[in-house]
């Protein structure tokens, strides 16, 4: 069984219904999903639906305290046959449960417990990207905590959260008239957030054609103002370069915790930053809030074929535009920017150490364990690609390709097709950046390569690194003169 590969494909929107799984009919009706809470930190949920294979399933991987990762929160999976009768599933290991004798016998729901107390694991991946209190509320992600049917993927979903009278809830998918919501897709479905319970405050704004939909922990919420203005500019300032927005809704949840970290998911993302929101952190959480806001266009439009080959193209580019975006849009200044870039450049000479000779694609496949080469790489190959493309056909030339791949994203992304449309545009340097990045460490060869992009760049060993401006007649400096014209703003 492969099943922990299924929830690394899920994480980036690639529920494609595959021969893995098989196919029900959805029917006409849509497959319902009833979520009540009931005592304590219980929520009780209910699904019915046409048909199914009789395999459930959830997003599943390990986590410290646990003994089998979200399947410790899930209790009592039952399947209702079609004479009414409830029958215990079968638990088959890696969060997948079989209904017994689904071959020759008819079910139309299943029901099970969600144990919403999650902040007693620690997970690798971060909390929000699973599931965590939000002040008396509880947030989720759906995929760990929603028992599907993979072979589901184009089905219709209508979701209806219950709780007390002074609950309310706050989700990413469509609300009807009704109050229930609709999701269109297994991937809407799963990948992405709700957060229900007492308290909440949503504030929504107008970026485009997209409502962006604020939502904050109590801590966290004087620094609302400071995250709207972020969030305005830099989805705005995305939606310009792109053309439009992926989506008319985007659903951003701030959450209180020990470390800056997020997820980002097909129509929303949770990122949690230390509280008090201080502003001498600032540079830290826009980066983070900007990066993971970037992911609706690079990572989740996009996106890859395969689960594994893009990680460091979506990961390194979002790292790379999003420091360019705050750069040009005046957030950061140019001593934020080179801070920015040592650190792109240091992730990368770091990781090619820890993580050896392996290829960026290979890394991607574990990409927490391989995680600074791939940022790091995928950083180097955006920047490197900017320098050339602009050197060869001007100012603006990385940002048309970019524009092309989110135009022409209608179907996955193949690493042969992503490198096909890069090389057209470049003249072939996206596939010699791409060979360099992913040869043997050699320091040397990479500062050699900066110095001639108009990054004049020092390494006393990988962790040392001084990087300066060097544009027009410059030596190298930190002035807002000397920064590179596909940089400058």
């Amino acid at each position: 069984m492969i099943k922990p590969i299924a929830f690394a494909a899920m994480t980036i929107g690639l529920i494609s219904g595959s021969a893995a799984y098989a196919q029900p009919a959805c029917g006409n009706a849509p497959v319902r999903y009833d979520i009540r809470h009931g005592a304590g930190t219980t929520f009780h949920v209910e699904a019915e639906f046409a048909a199914t294979s009789g395999q459930f399933d959830i997003g599943w991987r390990t986590a410290e305290g646990t003994e089998d990762g979200p399947v410790d929160f899930i209790r009592s999976v039952e399947g209702r046959d079609d004479a009414g009768n409830w029958h215990a599933a079968d638990y088959d290991g890696y969060g997948t449960w079989l209904l017994p004798e689904a071959d020759t016998r008819a079910y139309d729901a299943v029901r099970y417990d969600i144990l919403a107390e999650h902040d007693r694991a620690v997970w690798n991946i971060g909390k929000e990207e699973i599931a965590y209190r939000f002040d008396d509320a509880f947030y989720f992600v759906g995929s760990p905590v929603l028992v599907a049917d993979y072979g589901w993927s184009d089905c219709t979903f209508e979701v209806t959260v219950d709780g007390p009278s002074d609950w309310t809830t706050v989700a990413a998918w469509a609300q009807r008239e009704d109050g229930t919501y609709q999701a269109d897709g297994l991937t809407e479905l799963l990948r992405n957030i709700f957060v229900t319970g007492p308290g909440l405050e949503p504030r929504t704004m107008r970026i485009g054609e997209m409502d962006v939909t604020l939502l904050a922990q109590d801590e966290l919420r004087e620094g609302g103002p400071a995250l709207e203005t972020l969030l305005d500019e830099t989805l705005g300032r995305y939606v310009d370069l792109f053309g439009s927005a992926p989506m008319d809704r985007y659903l951003v949840v701030f959450g209180e915790g020990r470390m800056n970290d997020g997820g980002a998911f097909a129509n929303s993302f949770g990122q949690r930053v230390l509280s008090p929101l201080r502003m001498s952190e600032q540079l830290l959480w826009s980066r983070l809030l900007a990066h993971e806001a970037l992911h609706a266009w690079i990572g989740i439009t996009i996106r890859p074929e395969n689960a594994f080959d893009l990680q460091w193209f979506t990961e390194g580019g979002a790292d790379y535009l999003t420091a360019k975006t705050l750069y040009r849009s005046g957030q950061i200044d140019e001593h934020d920017l080179i801070f920015t870039i040592e650190g792109q450049v240091r992730r990368f000479l770091l990781g090619r150490i820890s993580s050896g000779s392996i290829g960026l694609i290979e890394a991607g496949v574990e990409k927490q364990q391989n995680r600074q080469l791939v940022y790091g790489g995928g950083a180097l190959f955006h920047l490197f690609l900017d320098a050339e493309m602009t050197a060869r056909t001007g100012a603006g030339s990385y940002e048309a390709v970019m524009r092309q791949l989110y135009e022409n994203s209608n179907a996955p992304y193949s690493i042969e097709r992503l490198m096909q449309v890069l090389d057209d545009a470049s003249g072939g340097s996206a596939s010699e950046i791409y060979a360099f990045l992913n040869e043997p460490l050699n320091p040397n060869a990479v500062t050699e390569r900066l110095t001639r992009i108009g990054l004049p760049t020092a390494a006393f060993g990988p962790d040392e690194l001084l990087v300066r401006f060097a544009a027009g007649n410059c030596e190298g400096t930190r002035e807002a003169r000397c920064v590179p014209v596909y940089l400058a703003r």
